[in-house]
């Protein structure tokens, strides 16, 4: 998962719901921190970016902060950071870090002005194996997602692609298979409150197809991540819905952050890969 989709600096700066009182952070202190660790990362990176006033030019490139202090420790050892001038991020080798799937990380960024900012993250456990039941329906592939136990998947989310496919067009046959997503429910999934239905979904024109098969990633998220995505999602719909001359009457919502000293995310999430082969 790449993590430069995540800085939004500007936004951050704008709402942010995290326990920090944005307002007793001066604009010139503000500091934003993004970063989501996994298990499944060669790469373990971390973003820091200065604030700006609200108006003001956020340009990435000038407001990224190159020189802090960036650590992220477990309960025996801390690791440092190196600035990665290729990337504008902080960066460690997973096989130096070692993340481990159920383990709390600390991260603290401390900058030369003397700011000192911190959060925590638990990563999800290992997921549980997701079972795909699908069914031919004419020339498609009907298939559900069952739900993962919730003992084993608190927060998760998803995604469907096809892959392996040999097709070739023939005369009553010249589209081939292509995923069909009908869902009714957000892709950010608390499985406490989830719906009661599977995830139900089909692949149009599957068994037109010499071969395909259907693969799904499953992230399981801490609830840092999955708080900070949610708020994330609803803040883009509430912007996404509100113009100069068509005002949106709700409320701005706020986005999550759970970065003490500062605003942003530090998070965790543990994906697991499963392909389910239609032909």
């Amino acid at each position: 998962m790449k993590h430069y989709w995540l800085i939004l600096l500007a936004f951050l700066v704008a709402s942010c719901d995290s326990g920090v009182e944005i307002e007793r952070l001066s604009l010139e202190n503000l500091v934003a921190v993004s970063s989501l660790i996994s298990p499944q990362d060669s790469v373990v990176r971390v973003y820091v970016y200065q604030g700006k006033a609200l108006g003001g030019i956020a340009r990435p490139d000038k407001a990224i902060i190159n020189d802090a202090k960036v650590s992220i420790s477990d309960e025996s050892t801390s690791k440092d950071l190196v600035f990665d001038a290729k990337t504008n991020s902080y960066a460690i080798s997973n096989q130096e870090l070692k993340i481990t799937a159920s383990k709390q990380y600390r991260l603290q960024v401390s900058t030369v002005g003397g700011l000192v900012l911190k959060a925590t993250c638990i990563v999800p456990p290992n997921p549980a194996e997701v079972v795909i039941d699908g069914v031919k329906d004419g020339n498609d592939f009907f298939f559900n997602l069952n739900w993962p136990p919730i003992e084993k998947t608190a927060y998760f989310t998803f995604n469907f692609e096809l892959t392996g496919v040999v097709f070739k067009p023939r005369l009553g046959a010249t589209s081939g298979p292509s995923l069909s997503l009908f869902l009714a429910l957000n892709n950010l999934i608390d499985n406490s409150s989830r719906p009661s239905k599977p995830i139900e979904s089909k692949v149009i024109n599957a068994f037109v197809a010499e071969k395909v098969s259907l693969k799904t990633t499953f992230f399981a998220l801490d609830k840092n991540t999955f708080n900070y995505l949610n708020t994330k999602t609803e803040a883009n719909n509430w912007n996404a819905n509100t113009s100069e001359f068509v005002p949106n009457l709700r409320e701005p919502q706020a986005v999550f952050s759970n970065i003490m000293g500062g605003v942003g995310i530090f998070g965790a999430y543990n994906k697991v890969v499963f392909i389910t082969t239609i032909l």
